[in-house]
């Protein structure tokens, strides 16, 4: 419990400095599109284009409707690239903060939570896009919508503990960063986001054993309108305590040595 207990300190401190972080992910955004006419609409305006382009392609190629397939494929991309760009732009969380690191003694934990809080910005951008969609093809999710709320807390919470263990392994291993971002390449055609789950069938391994899939049909299905399923709800809270358990334990052992691995 020792290692638990000093990394459950170093996040609530994080947790109490709220305004730090939030303030440096809102920066982030900010410096990212500096001197940009339109700022972080370009990533929203050439989300629309693909998403449209891709998914007229691929509804012929799958034989699927365009009301059906656009809004499935959109609320599944939005997701994707919300939590494959937090993963792989994660490999460099602590490295990109090495001056915070050195200089000033904050919780390790605010450099997460400021990573996550600048994703959550550019995710609440791209959500025009799925507006557009929904607006276009007349599809009203109703009351149900409502799950967003919690469900993407909870992925939020998942999140945290998949960046942090990510971050601190790249961060002792350099070479772990071509290899995550492989993986998450494989993962995207393995995930039903461009395909639908029904086309392998419900008891597809694919389908059963992909934790992702999980992940992004705790949001999905709300902003489809559907109720989301209670055995989706409880693998996601199962894969947040075991990951919570593990990431914090490892933390609490490097945590005084990532300032030297950030060198």
């Amino acid at each position: 419990m020792k290692y638990l207990d000093i990394a459950m300190l170093d996040l609530k401190k994080a947790s109490l400095q709220y305004s730090i972080w939030l303030h440096l992910g809102l920066l982030e955004v900010k410096q990212r599109y500096r001197r940009s006419v339109l700022g972080p609409w370009w990533i929203s305006i050439s989300m629309l284009i693909f998403i449209v382009a891709m998914g007229k392609i691929f509804s012929q190629l799958l034989n699927q409707s365009l009301a059906d397939y656009i809004p499935f494929f959109t609320t599944g991309f939005l997701l994707w690239s919300f939590i494959s760009s937090s993963i792989n732009e994660s490999t460099d969380l602590f490295r990109s903060n090495s001056g915070y690191i050195k200089q000033i003694q904050l919780p390790y934990s605010l450099y997460v939570l400021k990573f996550l809080s600048r994703n959550l910005i550019i995710l609440a951008h791209n959500l025009i896009v799925y507006c557009l969609v929904m607006w276009f093809f007349k599809i009203n999710p109703g009351w149900n919508i409502l799950w967003v709320i919690p469900g993407l807390l909870l992925l939020t919470i998942n999140l945290y503990w998949m960046c942090l263990l990510v971050a601190l392994i790249s961060t002792r291993y350099r070479d772990m960063t071509q290899i995550i971002s492989s993986c998450i390449q494989i993962l995207f055609f393995i995930t039903p986001i461009t395909w639908m789950p029904k086309l392998l069938g419900q008891d597809s391994l694919i389908v059963k054993f992909n934790p992702f899939v999980y992940f992004i049909e705790l949001i999905r299905q709300p902003l489809l309108g559907i109720n989301p399923a209670v055995h989706v709800w409880l693998i996601n809270v199962s894969i947040a305590l075991i990951g919570i358990l593990f990431s914090l334990n490892l933390f609490g052992r490097v945590r005084s040595r990532i300032s030297f691995w950030v060198d």
